[in-house]
């Protein structure tokens, strides 16, 4: 199993837990930044249906999800549930580690709150969209687009969008590359989700459901398997695109 992973530079040096080195990742990441305009709306609908449906009512931090998850914890003796807003996820991924303990729950919690009071609802969305890993080297919605389907995200439909949504959750469970069936399921579940919260009307979902999906990806492609096993088996999450200034 992976342990731990060290930036040296550039570089990110990947080892086993008896400390053998398996593999380099050069930083040959494909990141792009969009602004918050530049950023479809529905990308932003199909985001928050699936992983923050109260995004735009909380204040960072969704506390009958956490309750919900500490029951959950009591009934199954360790943590189940992840409990975590769209704020959350972005301090967690920028500030902290991908360790699931409530000692780090507590740190996520506090950060996710000032975030919340020092950057607007938007500026935290676009933050997040622009830095979640989307598998195979992509961090951000526009890397993702382009790496997937060779395209730029504004010009892509409602069903190509909620296909590329579905990946950051399980970034491997959900890799299009070798997982597509996987993807295609929850795709239609963010277009359900979509269609109840009245974002889209049930002719467009049903649509976009039928839609096939072909990958179409850069001649030079290059899978990056390692970088995205380790993502979330690392102890030590030194992966940072563009982000927002530390909070001090």
């Amino acid at each position: 199993l992976v342990g731990s992973e060290m930036c040296i530079r550039d570089r990110s040096l990947v080892y086993d837990t008896n400390g053998n080195l398996i593999s380099v990742l050069k930083g040959e990441k494909d990141m792009y930044y969009l602004e918050y305009e530049e950023i479809p709306s529905d990308v932003c609908s199909a985001i928050i249906s699936i992983e923050d449906k109260k995004f735009y009512q909380h204040h960072g931090v969704d506390f009958k999800g956490i309750l919900r998850a500490v029951k959950a914890m009591i009934e199954n003796g360790r943590v189940t549930q992840g409990a975590s807003t769209i704020t959350q996820q972005l301090a967690r991924n920028i500030f902290l580690t991908q360790e699931k303990t409530w000692e780090r729950k507590i740190e996520e919690i506090f950060i996710a709150t000032e975030m919340e009071r020092l950057y607007t609802k938007n500026q935290i969305l676009e933050y997040y969209l622009n830095n979640i890993y989307f598998g195979n080297g992509y961090y951000g919605i526009q890397a993702a687009s382009k790496g997937y389907f060779n395209m730029e995200v504004k010009n892509l439909d409602l069903s190509q969008i909620a296909f590329l949504c579905a990946i950051p959750n399980r970034p491997t469970l959900y890799d299009p590359v070798t997982h597509i069936d996987n993807t295609i399921k929850r795709r239609n579940r963010i277009l359900n989700q979509m269609k109840e919260y009245g974002k889209i009307s049930a002719e467009v979902c049903k649509q976009a459901k039928e839609e096939t999906i072909t990958l179409n990806r850069p001649t030079s492609v290059k899978n990056n398997y390692v970088e995205t096993y380790t993502y979330y088996l690392s102890l030590i999450h030194i992966s940072e695109p563009t982000r927002p200034e530390p909070i001090s």
